[in-house]
This record gives structure tokens, C-alpha cells and sequence, in this order.
């Protein structure tokens, strides 16, 4: 499905809703949200909200997020002459879809995507989206990685559940 209109002074040229929150956005160049101008970017939007933007702060290039979350996924297929951007875009598509069908297991996405999602989403005010996030953070702490770990203590994940236990 392709679409051109506007958002925040953005133009999207591609985009694709999973649910009635997230979506996955192709912007090409202008502002988005006060970052400098320049080319295009991918988002994943919740609500109205970028969540998630590359290349950003946690994906600084194409090529880098490709390479974290397209390349290691049994997924990801690079074939027919696509550029990095649609790769990228049609791999989150299908990874975030499956995340969702999947009750948002935090260990079939990418950590530094499925955590910032859940973590909106569960501002959404539907309490199955607080439960999935708390048991989520627990489950991601402890049987992932000590990247996921490292990630979960620096961006403050584990003091968002003291409260709870």
C-alpha cells in the first residue's frame, strides 16, 4: 500500500499500520521533530509519536540497522534489487507484525525496538499493555543478554517496575 501525505512537515511515502497504534513510516527528507533536515528516514510510529527513527540514536545508519536487526532475523530476505531503505522498512514491517501476533515477545524483535514500543504502548491505557511491558522488562532481565541488560538498566526500564514488586 503506498500514500503520500503529510505529517509533522514530513512527506510519507510509504507507510503500514499494524494495529489501531503502531505504524512503520518511509518520510522522505525535511524536519522531523526538530531534527537537523536531511534524507530520508524510517520511523515507527505509536499513535502520533515516533517511538523509534532511523537513523537516529539508536540506529545511527541504514546500514547499521540492517545489519542489527534485518541481517539477524530468519526473516530478512535482501533479495530483488531493493535499497536499504525498503529493506529496512519491509524487514520491521514483518518483524514488528510478527511481535504483535506474538503477545509482544520482547525476544522476536530487535531489544532497542520492542522495549521503547512497549513502553509507549502501554500509555495507550489498556492494562494488558502494562502487564505485557512489566513481565516483558523481567523476562528480558533475566534470560537475555548483557546487552539487553546493559540497555534495560541505562534507559531506566527496571525502575519503571520497582513500583510493582
Amino acid at each position: 500500500m503506498k500514500k503520500q501525505f503529510k505529517k509533522n512537515c514530513v512527506s510519507i511515502k510509504r507507510f503500514n499500520d499494524f494495529n489501531v497504534w503502531i505504524s512503520v513510516m518511509i518520510q522522505e527528507g525535511g524536519e522531523l521533530n526538530n531534527l537537523k533536515k536531511g534524507g530520508d528516514k524510517v520511523a515507527i510510529y505509536v499513535g502520533d509519536d515516533p517511538i523509534i527513527k532511523i537513523p537516529g540514536i539508536a540506529f545511527p545508519s541504514f546500514e547499521n540497522a540492517i545489519e542489527e536487526i534485518i541481517d539477524k532475523s530468519p526473516l530478512h530476505d535482501k533479495k530483488n534489487g531493493k535499497n536499504a531503505i525498503e529493506i529496512l522498512f519491509n524487514g520491521l514491517y514483518l518483524g514488528i507484525r510478527v511481535w504483535s501476533e506474538n503477545n509482544y515477545n520482547s525476544q522476536l524483535l530487535h531489544f532497542k525496538i520492542s522495549f521503547p514500543l512497549l513502553k509507549k504502548l502501554r500509555e495507550v491505557g489498556e492494562t494488558k499493555f502494562q502487564i505485557i511491558f512489566q513481565q516483558e522488562i523481567l523476562k528480558g532481565y533475566t534470560t537475555s543478554t548483557v546487552k539487553v541488560k546493559q540497555f534495560l538498566e541505562q534507559n531506566g526500564y527496571l525502575k519503571l517496575i520497582r513500583d510493582f514488586f
